[in-house]
C-alpha cells in the first residue's frame, strides 16, 4: 500500500470514528491566540506530526516524595539513586490506564509501527489529517513574528471520555512557546573586544582565572571518571566549535589545554563545524563548563529544534519552526541505562512559565524528577527578564503579573540567577526570579523563603504567587563573559553564564564524592537548603528590574526583587564557595 493509499483511507475512517463528537471532552483550550502569534493557512493533511501523549498515574506524590527522600541528607534512603527499571515500574500507569490508552490508538487506526511506548508517555506519528479526526479539531499554520518561525498547532483539543480520565495531555497541540537563550535580551548580546584589555578581577571582564579565584575552585586537574559526565545542552541551531574552545583553552585556560567533548545527537540533532551560523550559546557553555570543570568528561547533547515548518501556502519545509526539544531530549536521557547517564545535565535555555500548558510544565517536570532520582542534577539558567518581561497574564483577564522562567521554576531543577562585580559582588538587575505560578513552594524551601517574605511583608501583593516555588536557588556572576566564537574574540552576560559555572562547581563536587567511594550529588536542592547558607556568599546588593511596559507590556514602577540576606528571589542563596562545599559534600 502506498502512502497515498494509507492517506485516502484514513481520509475515509474519518466520518465512521469509534465516538461521535458529543462523546468527546476538551482536554484544553486557549482563550485567543497567544500574543505575537497570528495565524495562518491550514497545512496539507498529509503532513505527518509527532505527538506525545502523557497519561495520568496513581503514584506522582509518592514518586516525588521519594525523589526528595533520596536527595535530603540523614535521611535513611540519602544518596541511594534509583536505577532506571524502578523509576519505570513506579511511573508505569495501570494496566487499565494503558490499555484504554493503547485501545484507543488502535481504534483510531494509527500503526503499531507508529507507536514508541514510553511507559507513562506514548509517542505516536500520524498525517495531520489522522491527528484532526483523533482530537477533534484543526490545525493551522501560526506565525511568530519575533522569531520568524511557523508552527503547526491548535487553539483546543479533544479526546473520547473514556480516554480523558487517564489522559494527562496530547502535545505539540496548544503549546505556543518558544525556548530562549539566556542571552537573548538586546543588550545582552555579544559585542567584539580586545582580550589585551581585559584584566584578571572580574572587572573589566570574566574569565576562568578570576572564576576560580573568586569562588575558590582548585587549579588542580580533577580525575576523569566515567560515572561523572558533565552534560550540556545544546538546542536551537547551537554548535559547540572545537576551534573555538581550542583556542579559548590556550589562552584563559592552558592547563586544561587537552580537554575536549564528545557529541551525542537526540532527534537529529547535528554539531557542524563549518556552520555560519551564531553558536554563542554554545561556546559559552562549553568553554566554561570545560575550563572550570578542569578535566571533566563533557558531553554535548545537540538536540535538533527544527520540526518541519509549513509555510501559508502549505509548502513543506525543514527550516522555521521549532519542536519539543524538552521532551525529545528528557525521553532520551531518561530511557538511558544507568551508567551512560551524565551526573550533571547545564541548560540554558527558557521561556515564560504561562506561554506553556499547565499539563505540559507539569508533565515534563516530572520528567526532570524521574532524571534526579537516578542522581542527575539538574541545572537551568533562571532567565534575563528579572522580575518579568511583558508582566501581563495571558489567561484572558489581562492582569498584571511578574512572570517567573520555566523550567527554571520547577521544583526538581536547580535554578541559578546572576550577579556582577567583586567586593561586593552584587545581583545583576537582569537576573531572573520571582515564584512559580504553576508549582506549589517545595518543603526544602519553606524555612529560607518564608524568612525573606516575613522581611518583603505586603510589597507586591497581587503580583505573585506568595506560596509558589522560589527562584532562583543559588547565582554566579552572569555579566561581561569573555568568550571565543567563530575565531572572534567576544563579551557576553546573562544567567545562561552562570549555569555552567555552577554546574562545574557541582562536577568537582562529584569528583570529590567519586573519589571517596560516594555517590553522586544527584537532584541538588534538599541539600544545598539543609546547609543554612554554609558553602555560599551571601549577596545582599542590588536586585532586579522588569515590568516596564516596553512592547506592549504592564507598567510597574519600581518593579523590583531586592538581595537581601538570606535567600532572595534574585540571587537564591548566594554564590559557591568551593572549598566549604567540599567539606559539607564530603561529609553528607
Amino acid at each position: 500500500m502506498t502512502y497515498i493509499q494509507y492517506l485516502m483511507g484514513l481520509l475515509s475512517l474519518i466520518h465512521t470514528a469509534v465516538a461521535t463528537a458529543s462523546d468527546y471532552v476538551v482536554v484544553d483550550q486557549l482563550s485567543s491566540i497567544p500574543e505575537g502569534w497570528s495565524k495562518g493557512a491550514a497545512p496539507s493533511p498529509s503532513t505527518p506530526m509527532k505527538f506525545w501523549l502523557s497519561m495520568h498515574h496513581n503514584y506522582k506524590a509518592e514518586f516525588e516524595q521519594k525523589v526528595i527522600d533520596i536527595s535530603t541528607p540523614g535521611h535513611r534512603d540519602y544518596g541511594q539513586h534509583m536505577k532506571r527499571d524502578d523509576v519505570r515500574a513506579f511511573m508505569r500507569p495501570s494496566d487499565q490506564v494503558s490499555k484504554t490508552i493503547f485501545s484507543w490508538l488502535e481504534s483510531e487506526h494509527v500503526p503499531s509501527d507508529a507507536i514508541e511506548d514510553r511507559g507513562d508517555w506514548v509517542a505516536f506519528t500520524v498525517p495531520l489529517a489522522q491527528a484532526q479526526a483523533m482530537m477533534k479539531t484543526d490545525f493551522y499554520n501560526f506565525h511568530h513574528l519575533e522569531t520568524n518561525t511557523t508552527q503547526i498547532r491548535t487553539l483546543q483539543y479533544s479526546v473520547p471520555e473514556e480516554i480523558d480520565p487517564y489522559l494527562q495531555m496530547i502535545q505539540p497541540t496548544t503549546r505556543f512557546g518558544q525556548p530562549k537563550t539566556q542571552t537573548s535580551l538586546p543588550s545582552l548580546m555579544p559585542v567584539s573586544i580586545n582580550i589585551d584589555e581585559i584584566s584578571e578581577d572580574c572587572l573589566t571582564g570574566v574569565t576562568p582565572a578570576c572564576l576560580r579565584q573568586l569562588y575558590g575552585l582548585p587549579s588542580t586537574k580533577a580525575t576523569p571518571d566515567s560515572r561523572n559526565v558533565l552534560g550540556i545542552s545544546g538546542y536551537l541551531d547551537q554548535y559547540a566549535r572545537y576551534s573555538d574552545l581550542d583556542e579559548f583553552l590556550e589562552v584563559y585556560s592552558p592547563d586544561s589545554i587537552d580537554a575536549d567533548f564528545s557529541v551525542v545527537s537526540i532527534n537529529g540533532g547535528q554539531n557542524p563545524q563549518n556552520s555560519q551560523e551564531s553558536s554563542t550559546e554554545a561556546s559559552l557553555d562549553i568553554q566554561y563548563a570545560l575550563s572550570m570543570a578542569f578535566n571533566a568528561n563533557a558531553t554535548f547533547y545537540t538536540t535538533a529544534g527544527r520540526a518541519p515548518s509549513v509555510s501559508d501556502t502549505g509548502t513543506v519545509s525543514t527550516d522555521g519552526s521549532t519542536n519539543e526539544p524538552y521532551l525529545e531530549q528528557l525521553h532520551y536521557l531518561v530511557g538511558l541505562p544507568d551508567e551512560d547517564l551524565p551526573a550533571v545535565l547545564s541548560t540554558s535555555y527558557g521561556e515564560e512559565e504561562q506561554s506553556l500548558p499547565e499539563e505540559y510544565t507539569e508533565a515534563t517536570c516530572n520528567l526532570f524528577a524521574q532524571l534526579g532520582a537516578r542522581g542527575v542534577s539538574v541545572i537551568f539558567s533562571s532567565g534575563d527578564s528579572g522580575v518579568g518581561g511583558g508582566c501581563v497574564s495571558n489567561d484572558g483577564s489581562q492582569r498584571t503579573r511578574f512572570q517567573p522562567i520555566f523550567p527554571a521554576s520547577c521544583p526538581f531543577v536547580t535554578s541559578v540567577g546572576g550577579t556582577e562585580g567583586v567586593e561586593p559582588e552584587k545581583a545583576v538587575d537582569f537576573s531572573g526570579g520571582g515564584f512559580s505560578e504553576r508549582f506549589a513552594r517545595p518543603s526544602y524551601q519553606n524555612t529560607s523563603v518564608e524568612a525573606y517574605l516575613a522581611r518583603l511583608g505586603d510589597k507586591w501583593d497581587g503580583l505573585y504567587n506568595r506560596d509558589g516555588r522560589g527562584i532562583p536557588d543559588v547565582s554566579a556572576q552572569a555579566s561581561n563573559y569573555v568568550i571565543r566564537d567563530h575565531g572572534q574574540w567576544l563579551q557576553t552576560a546573562g544567567t545562561s553564564a552562570a549555569a555552567p559555572v555552577f554546574a562545574a562547581v557541582i562536577s568537582r563536587l562529584n569528583a570529590a564524592r567519586l573519589k571517596q567511594g560516594k555517590p553522586t550529588l544527584g537532584f541538588l536542592n534538599p541539600w544545598l537548603y539543609s546547609l543554612d547558607q554554609k558553602g555560599f556568599t551571601d549577596i545582599v546588593d542590588g536586585g532586579s528590574v522588569g515590568c516596564e511596559g516596553s512592547n506592549g507590556g504592564a507598567l510597574v514602577p519600581y518593579a523590583s526583587w531586592n538581595a537581601t540576606k538570606g535567600w532572595d528571589p534574585v540571587t537564591g542563596l548566594g554564590t559557591p564557595l568551593y572549598q566549604t562545599l567540599e567539606q559539607m559534600a564530603l561529609s553528607a
